[in-house]
């Protein structure tokens, strides 16, 4: 049996007329929305919380139990838009601002940090080392 790796966008690479998009690959992007939003509703709380916000005065605020914001402040769950927006609006008095890209437009990350080593026609440059600087000498103290 022979196998071919397929690239893992590839069907959405294919544009909107393409094959559907497997199951897996839209739990995987569905995932990391949710890990995102959490991510920011976290980072806003922990800001709010350094200027002495509490749980129990969010749950106040937005009339719901400490238990109900322990629970959703604890992990990535399935929040709603509704609780998101609920959540952001008791911690912060802010609103989601909505922006989309692209996964098909990003850079590859795991390349990104060897980029000096290329020239821009993607030649490998000649690897310089820089001079070593020597270390002052200590000087000679006494024994006791």
């Amino acid at each position: 049996m022979t196998i071919s790796p397929t690239p893992f966008l590839a069907e959405l690479a294919a544009g909107p007329s393409g094959p559907p998009i497997p199951p897996a690959t839209r739990a995987y992007f569905q995932q990391r929305l949710r890990n995102r939003v959490f991510s920011h509703l976290l980072e806003r709380f922990e800001a709010a919380r350094a200027k002495g916000l509490t749980k129990a005065m969010l749950a106040r605020r937005i009339e719901k139990s400490p238990e109900q914001i322990t629970r959703w402040l604890g992990a990535p769950s399935n929040l709603t838009l509704d609780v998101a927006c609920e959540l952001l609006l008791g911690i912060a008095a802010e609103e989601f601002e909505l922006n989309s890209s692209s996964p098909l437009a990003q850079v590859e990350g795991n390349y990104s940090h060897f980029k000096f080593l290329t020239e821009g026609d993607g030649v490998a440059a000649e690897y310089k080392p820089q001079p070593v600087q020597a270390e002052p000498a200590l000087p000679d103290l006494p024994l006791k």
